[in-house]
Order: structure tokens, then C-alpha cells, then sequence
């Protein structure tokens, strides 16, 4: 997906916020702000998505600071978050009239949890709009009829919080299905971005291989896609990908994906042909 005008002010922001998150010595952020400046004028014709973009950023901060995980900070705030809440979430699947259906729309109101577009998320509001409002767009029912027939089934994670999250949805699936389920995470540690560390801590490798995607970015960047996700990618029956930051990347680009997230802004929501913060599993 072709990055927008709209997204240039968003990823000033970030790369701000990011600033200041590892120093509070003004030169080095006078020179991070300097260094996405410079890149503007080559940006507007580009044919660059916004995780191509906060990827090259994103490395710059850690260069000039020296700190590998700017958001290590956020992530551990992140994770609070979702356990406290994870009881209701769990009640709230197990008492659905459909809980794989309820399991997936969890999974979609975890990525609320954004770093990349606000640092402040309501978790306990997104529950309640998850529940009144469903999914704006689903195509439920065709992955239900693919899900019969199917072997593999490639997860393409994306936000730390979420991750809480997303194990119910492959605990569900495994339930019902006879399913290899893979995992796939960012290659290292990005914005707020899920890691093989931080899976195999929550547990995820109960359910699902874990493995590294090859892409740096706050997104899937095929380009980089390692050998290990190109196989899996390849011999995958079904493709999951979540997140925004998976979608700036792959929609529009690659073909039989069911992409699961909530349109965090108005760019989105325009592309999708949702309402900015509906919830959307949309196959394309």
C-alpha cells in the first residue's frame, strides 16, 4: 500500500516520541528530527510505505543513542495492560455463541494497542466497542469453509500487547482444527513490534512455531523476508496478518491474505471502506 501525504505528519510523531524516549539531550534529537527532514522531499514521490520509512528512522534512533529497544519501556506497560484485562477477555470468548468468531474479533480489538499510532490506548473501551459493534467488514464465513480444508495456517504478528491477545485466537484454532500453526515476528525489536523473545515468553510456542520474519520494519517488507518465512509463506493454506503495519505492507501487493486489525486512523479506514476504529477481517 502506497504510503499517503496524511502519513508523513503521523511519522514525525512517531519519530518524536521515539526521540524522546531514549535521550533528553536536545542536539540528538535536533539531528533525528533533521535526518527525517532531509528525507521529505524524496518522500513525496517515492513509492515508499510508512513501515519502509519508520524502519529507516527507527535504525537512525538506535545508531545515535546507542539503546536497541527504544520501546522496551512502553512494551512492558503494554503487557500489564492486556493480563489485567485477560480474564474478561477469556469469559468474554468462552460464553460466545461463537467463540472462534469472539476469539478472532479479541484478537482484532488487541491491536488497539499501538505504539506506532498513539501511546495512550484505552484497552477496556476497546473491549466494549469490540462487543457492541462487531466486525464492520468480515469474511468470517469463507474462513470458516477455507479452515475445513486446510493444513497450514502463517500468523502474521505485530504488536507486543496484542500478542496476549492472539494466543487465545491460536489456542481456539487449535482446538477446532487439526492445524500447523506458524508465528511469524519482526526480525528485532521495532516500535512496540512483537519479538521472538517476547512470544516465547508469553507462551505462544504452545501453539504455534515461532519464527523470525526477516523484515525490520513496523511491517511484513516482503524484500526482506527471510528463507524460514518464505517457506512457510509458500505452503501456507491460509495467511492472518495483523495490524496496520502489516497491511500498509502487503495489501495491494500480495493476494489471498486475511488481513485482521482495527483502522486505527482516517488513511485506513479510507482504504478499507470502514469508519476509523472499526474492527476488520478482510480477505484480499
Amino acid at each position: 500500500m502506497k504510503m499517503r501525504y496524511d502519513c508523513l505528519p503521523c511519522l514525525f510523531r512517531q519519530t518524536l516520541e521515539s526521540a524522546r524516549m531514549v535521550t533528553d539531550d536536545e542536539e540528538i534529537i535536533k539531528d533525528i528530527l533533521k535526518k527525517y527532514s532531509k528525507m521529505l522531499p524524496e518522500l513525496i514521490d517515492s513509492e515508499a510505505t510508512a513501515p519502509m520509512i519508520a524502519e529507516e528512522m527507527q535504525g537512525y534512533i538506535k545508531k545515535v543513542s546507542g539503546v536497541s529497544d527504544p520501546y522496551a519501556e512502553i512494551k512492558e506497560k503494554n503487557l500489564d495492560s492486556a493480563f489485567k484485562l485477560l480474564p474478561l477477555v477469556k469469559k468474554e470468548i468462552a460464553e460466545a455463541e461463537d467463540p472462534l468468531l469472539a476469539a478472532l474479533l479479541m484478537s482484532a480489538m488487541g491491536n488497539s494497542i499501538d505504539a506506532g499510532v498513539s501511546l495512550n490506548v484505552n484497552i477496556k473501551d476497546n473491549i466494549e466497542r469490540a462487543l457492541k459493534e462487531s466486525f464492520a467488514h468480515s469474511d468470517y464465513q469463507q474462513f470458516l469453509g477455507e479452515l475445513k480444508e486446510a493444513d497450514e495456517l502463517l500468523f502474521i504478528a505485530d504488536n507486543t500487547g496484542e500478542a496476549v491477545f492472539d494466543k487465545l485466537l491460536l489456542k481456539k484454532l487449535k482446538e477446532n482444527y487439526d492445524l500447523n500453526i506458524t508465528y511469524a515476528v519482526r526480525e528485532t525489536a521495532v516500535l512496540n513490534d512483537i519479538t521472538a523473545e517476547g512470544a516465547l515468553e508469553l507462551g505462544i510456542d504452545q501453539y504455534a512455531e515461532i519464527i523470525k520474519s526477516g523484515s525490520k520494519a513496523p511491517g511484513m517488507i516482503m524484500d526482506s523476508a527471510s528463507k524460514e518465512f518464505l517457506k512457510h509463506y509458500q505452503k501456507a493454506d491460509l495467511v492472518i496478518s495483523k495490524g496496520q503495519g502489516n497491511l500498509e505492507s502487503l495489501y495491494g501487493i500480495e493476494s489471498g491474505i486475511y488481513f485482521l486489525l482495527k483502522a486505527k486512523c482516517e488513511v485506513i479506514a479510507e482504504v478499507l471502506n470502514v469508519n476509523e476504529g472499526d474492527f476488520v477481517f478482510l480477505y484480499s
